[in-house]
């Protein structure tokens, strides 16, 4: 059996264990170990216990960063589990506990009295070694079976000065724009529409976003192509992959939702070029035929279809992507309806890539980290507020590409959000200018971390204009 078929059975139990422990849990803080409410959690949490021990001959149950492991296959959250997901992370960083094995399954009485445990602890103050504690009482209630997994000791972010996989992220960038520019081109010379090397292109950056998200995002801040259109196009894609990755969806679903993230702009190739890169304000007739590429971008698909399989993913994107989900924005329909998925995903990144990308026919862009706070005002009015929630813990409060000054007075660029979703507004980030305003090489610093005090050794106090001080964030991202 391959590694993939292998995981499946565990990918399913495990967002059972995580949905079942966390319900149990919540309720152990509310009732004592006999109430029927809580005995019947714990029984659905013991019953996924032995059905995982049946299936792999082990239960473990362990988190890191933003991640759960379960048997050491990462549960990925579906959308309607996403909180779930979060507050159980929240739930063991809070406790100061890395998670649990089972050598065997416990009964209904001994799954009872472990949540009520566990549940209970959450509420007491804080211990300088937690894990001992909770060892401790799970052996006064019988429970010594159960091994309570130290806090797994968070590594650097060495992947960010990593030459070798910043190269493969960079060659999987520079590749899928050159594709993109050449399928535009192709179509605009009256060719068909060829989706192969696509494909190949989309399934590249799933795979690199399994790799390391942070570089692929990183890198949607390069500016060096003299034409907006190809280098969104595959900003959206990356974007979309990462939140939709963020979100749960499977490999097979990442490839889709690329697809239909490289694709959304498709029908501007319908577009007269002088209106795509015109440097004034677009005339009425001039928007109104921008307003035509989403309808456009469906046929160029629907033209483009192979035998037997109709792209309605892919058209539904490209017809959705600039309506909003109260269905106000274009193109006008008649009658109502609830976007795709897809759509709400792909809406969503290519707002923000719009807004903070020089464009030839709109104003000057805006920072990454004032472009989230206006998603975060239009939610639930132009965007699904579930996704602008996971879209904003995808890239913090100071998205990859920002250039902060700190209180220290010098200026870094982030690199990467943190991994606790506590320290959202603390990333990662490189020093490139000294308190003297000097330019400089500086280290990759976490602004979650503290002095000896206790205090922040650094906080962001301003977003700035990384032209305006002469900084290019993207090379930051680059191999070399």
């Amino acid at each position: 059996m391959s590694h993939v078929a292998a995981t499946v059975p565990i990918q399913g139990l495990g967002r059972e264990l995580v949905q079942n422990l966390f319900v149990a849990l919540r309720s152990a803080q509310l009732y004592d170990a006999r109430n029927d409410t809580l005995r019947a959690a714990a029984e659905r949490f013991a019953r996924t216990l032995e059905e995982l021990q049946l299936v792999d001959r082990s239960a473990r149950l362990e988190v890191g960063g933003d991640l759960i492991l379960v048997n050491d296959v990462r549960i990925r959250s579906e959308l309607r589990s996403y909180s779930v997901h979060a507050n159980l992370l929240r739930f063991f960083r809070e406790m100061g506990i890395g998670g649990f094995e089972w050598e065997t399954a416990p009964d209904v009485g001994e799954a009872a009295r472990f949540v009520s445990v566990v549940g209970r602890m959450e509420l007491e103050d804080e211990d300088d070694d937690p894990v001992f504690r909770l060892r401790q009482r799970l052996v006064d209630e019988g429970l010594g079976g159960t091994r309570v997994l130290e806090p797994r000791e968070e590594e650097a972010d060495t992947l960010l000065d990593d030459p070798d996989k910043r190269r493969r992220a960079e060659k999987t960038y520079r590749h899928t724009v050159a594709v993109t520019r050449q399928l535009m081109e192709s179509l605009r010379a009256g060719h068909t529409l060829r989706l192969t090397r696509v494909r190949r292109a989309v399934q590249s950056i799933v795979d690199q976003v399994f790799d390391d998200e942070s570089l692929l995002v990183g890198l949607t801040n390069l500016r060096d192509y003299d034409e907006p259109t190809f280098t969104h196009s595959v900003n959206v894609c990356i974007f979309a992959v990462s939140l939709g990755q963020r979100i749960g969806l499977s490999r097979l679903e990442l490839y889709e939702l690329g697809m239909c993230g490289l694709l959304h702009d498709l029908g501007k190739v319908d577009v007269p070029r002088e209106v795509l890169l015109k440097s004034e304000a677009l005339t009425d007739d001039e928007w109104e035929a921008m307003q035509r590429h989403p309808a456009y971008g469906v046929w160029r698909i629907m033209a483009g279809r192979t035998k037997g399989r109709v792209p309605a993913r892919e058209m539904l994107a490209a017809f959705e992507h600039h309506l909003n989900v109260d269905l106000s924005g274009y193109p006008a329909i008649r009658h109502p309806r609830r976007l795709s998925l897809y759509s709400r995903i792909v809406a969503i990144c290519d707002s923000f890539d719009a807004g903070t990308t020089p464009r030839v026919y709109k104003t000057d862009p805006i920072t990454p980290a004032e472009m989230l706070q206006a998603l975060e005002r239009w939610k639930g009015v132009r965007y699904d507020p579930i996704l602008i929630k996971a879209f904003v813990s995808l890239l913090g409060i100071y998205p990859p590409g920002c250039v902060a000054l700190l209180d220290t007075q010098e200026i870094g660029v982030v690199l990467a959000v943190d991994p606790d979703p506590r320290n959202i507004n603390r990333p990662r980030v490189k020093i490139v200018v000294d308190s003297d305003g000097l330019h400089i090489d500086g280290p990759i610093v976490s602004l979650a971390e503290r002095t000896p005090d206790g205090d922040f050794a650094r906080t962001v106090i301003k977003v700035l204009e990384p032209e305006r001080y002469g900084i290019d964030s993207a090379r930051y991202f680059l191999a070399g």
